[in-house]
């Protein structure tokens, strides 16, 4: 689902607001007394999965939220950047696994992040990595904490503990997930 009629819509809506305020990240919209956050450009997300079995997630220093927390390489797509050009740097940026064959991302359905205040469609991206590749990462920004690779079942826990809590990380996390199981679960014999 490309979330199409939605992206259409706010598209339009957009068309007539007016902007109240404005950085070089993002601007803040009002349109009959509602307001939204858009930002300037656009957002990619990457899922790195390492043979089916694992989910290799950075944790990221985030200022406002005291301390760092467990995402998904994510970022915006730069001037004169295309989308996948992204993807592969926020990639590399965040988990310091450098890919340069952008066939290698497999584009996911997007998500509405909050219907309110921030209807973004960011483009979602899955990669599959090998445990070599993981390995033998480079270094990784300095707003990484660390770099985790995680099995499915431990993602799961971490998901139920509350350890990782980004919404959007949870959301694209989440599905994937469901989609394994229901994977697994159509290609087991019946007993």
């Amino acid at each position: 689902m490309e979330l199409a009629k939605e992206k259409q819509f706010y598209l339009s809506w957009k068309q007539s607001a007016l902007p109240v305020f404005q950085n070089h990240r993002f601007s803040l919209l009002e349109k009959d007394d509602f307001h939204v956050v858009e930002y300037q450009s656009p957002q990619v997300i990457v899922l790195p999965v390492i043979e089916q079995e694992y989910v290799v997630l950075p944790k990221v220093r985030r200022q406002i939220l005291g301390g760092a927390v467990w995402e998904l390489p994510a970022g915006g797509v730069q001037e004169n950047e295309g989308p996948e050009d992204a993807a592969l740097r926020e990639l590399e940026e965040e988990t310091g696994i450098s890919i340069s064959d952008s066939s290698r991302l497999l584009p996911m359905d997007t998500l509405v992040v909050s219907p309110n205040r921030l209807p973004m469609f960011p483009l979602i991206y899955h990669v599959d990595l090998s445990h070599q590749e993981f390995e033998t990462r480079s270094a990784h920004d300095d707003e990484v904490e660390s770099v985790g690779c995680f099995s499915l079942d431990k993602v799961q826990e971490m998901i139920l503990s509350g350890e990782i809590i980004t919404s959007i990380t949870l959301a694209i996390l989440g599905r994937f997930l469901i989609r394994q199981q229901v994977t697994d679960s159509s290609s087991s014999p019946t007993p």
